[in-house]
C-alpha cells in the first residue's frame, strides 16, 4: 500500500513539473498573435482598388474570403 502511495506522489510531482514548464510556452504563443480573429483591414491599394485582409482563427492575416478586394470609398477604415 505504501508503494502505491509513493508511486502516486511521484506521478503527481511529475505532472506538476510538466504543467509548470508548459505554461510559459503557451503564454508566448498567445502573446505572439498579431490580430484578433474576425477583424478586417485594408492593405496594398492600387489606385481605387484595395486588397482586404481578415484575421483568421489562428491569429494570422489572410485574404478576406467574401470580399478579397474593395473600391476606395467602401474599404475598411483600418490599415494593415
Amino acid at each position: 500500500m505504501k508503494s502505491i502511495a509513493k508511486l502516486l506522489l511521484v506521478g503527481a510531482v511529475a505532472m506538476t513539473a510538466f504543467a509548470i514548464t508548459a505554461v510559459p510556452s503557451q503564454a508566448k504563443k498567445a502573446a505572439a498573435a498579431p490580430c484578433v480573429p474576425g477583424l478586417v483591414c485594408t492593405a496594398k491599394c492600387k489606385g481605387d482598388s484595395c486588397k482586404v485582409m481578415a484575421c483568421n482563427y489562428e491569429g494570422k492575416w489572410t485574404a478576406a474570403l467574401f470580399t478579397p478586394t474593395c473600391v476606395s470609398p467602401v474599404c475598411p477604415v483600418a490599415k494593415c
